[in-house]
């Protein structure tokens, strides 16, 4: 027999906060947003009853003003504010915060990729080379020493070294079916002696031909790179290993993290050697444990408000100048994507090597 059926309605609460914070929660962010607002990243008119939201608004703003959405453009990953390093289901945050004390009394700033962005540039190093002989070499080697500021980048150095440790033990039959001996091959001539280049001078070759350049593509990426350049002086990578000794937990965290993913993919076109390569190492990265993120940074509220404002000053310009010279590396990429869909429109070639939805992708085309 079935019964009647029975009508159940969910009762409408209004004026009830969306997102509840615990007051451990609200006491670091209300140590961090009476310093942001110091700073003149907050304002007054970002509050709303909750230090937690007053951060956030101010942060979102300061992340826009700084080419947030140019650099989304490209790279696809995370800037965050966080309070806890290592994640945590609800179960293990809850047991956490009961052994706690008293509120964290340390934020990080942590910023991870999500994926690598394609970068096929081949195509765009015949146009610079048409310029000056030197200048493939140059604008190679400044792009991806401005990149490792802020992530780790695969290109062929990588693929190389990964080709040379699988043929050890192939014999002759299987190298002419692997695609490892073309690593080597394949790299274009303007490079295959100069990958060892350093960033000093390619930097002093690349001011010194910017202004002698005729073509409007190669003044566009050399200026850009400029940019980037000027961006990001003074600054280096925040790698993660860097706090290992300060922050209780993170060395052994590390240690059992599966390495930190790429963020860029350089490679002469989208399915040569170096993408396969590529693919062959990111098909097992993040099997045998957490992706570790590309930069960390601590902030230490147990200090004086002029020390605190001081430290939190110099993590905010570390963020802007990132974001600011990714919005400078997104349009070069733009560019560089370009000059290789036009290539492949001349041969009558389809693009697009689809992305893995894993931690380590390519672009979706």
């Amino acid at each position: 027999m079935i019964g009647l059926p029975v009508h159940v309605t969910v009762p409408r609460i209004r004026d009830i906060r969306l997102r509840y914070c615990a007051r451990w929660d609200e006491k670091p962010a209300a140590r961090l947003g009476s310093s942001l607002l110091r700073l003149g990243i907050c304002r007054a008119e970002d509050w709303t009853g909750s230090a937690v939201d007053f951060v956030e608004r101010g942060f979102t703003r300061f992340c826009k003003n700084n080419g947030a959405a140019d650099a989304k453009k490209i790279w696809e990953g995370d800037l965050r504010i966080m309070d806890q390093l290592f994640d945590l289901n609800e179960r293990e945050r809850n047991e956490a915060r009961a052994e706690m004390d008293g509120p964290s009394q340390r934020l990080f700033l942590s910023g991870e990729f999500t994926a690598a962005a394609s970068i096929p540039i081949g195509a765009t190093l015949p146009q610079l080379e048409r310029e000056h002989h030197l200048l493939p070499a140059a604008f190679f080697t400044l792009f991806v020493h401005e990149l490792y500021k802020w992530m780790r980048v695969y290109d062929c150095r990588d693929a190389l070294e990964h080709a040379e440790m699988a043929m050890i033990d192939m014999d002759e039959e299987q190298l002419q079916d692997s695609c490892y001996p073309q690593v080597k091959a394949n790299v274009p001539a303007c490079l295959s002696q100069r990958l060892k280049m350093s960033p000093v001078r390619a930097l002093a070759l690349l001011k010194e031909v910017e202004p002698k350049l005729r073509g409007s593509t190669a003044r566009q990426l050399v200026g850009h790179l400029i940019d980037m350049h000027k961006t990001s002086t003074g600054h280096h990578h925040a790698w993660p290993d860097e706090l290992a000794r300060q922050i209780p937990g993170l060395e052994e965290y590390l240690e059992d993290s599966d390495g930190i993913g790429p963020g860029a993919l350089i490679s002469w076109h989208e399915d040569d050697a170096i993408s396969a390569c590529f693919e062959e190492e990111m098909s097992y990265m993040g099997q045998n444990g957490p992706l570790a993120p590309s930069i960390l940074l601590a902030i230490s509220l147990e200090q004086a408000g002029n020390r605190l404002d001081k430290q939190v000053k110099h993590i905010f310009d570390y963020a802007g100048a990132m974001l600011r010279s990714l919005a400078s590396g997104a349009r070069i990429v733009e560019i560089i994507r370009e000059l290789y869909d036009e290539q492949l429109r001349e041969h009558r070639l389809k693009s697009g090597l689809q992305a893995q939805p894993r931690a380590a992708g390519v672009r979706d085309q």
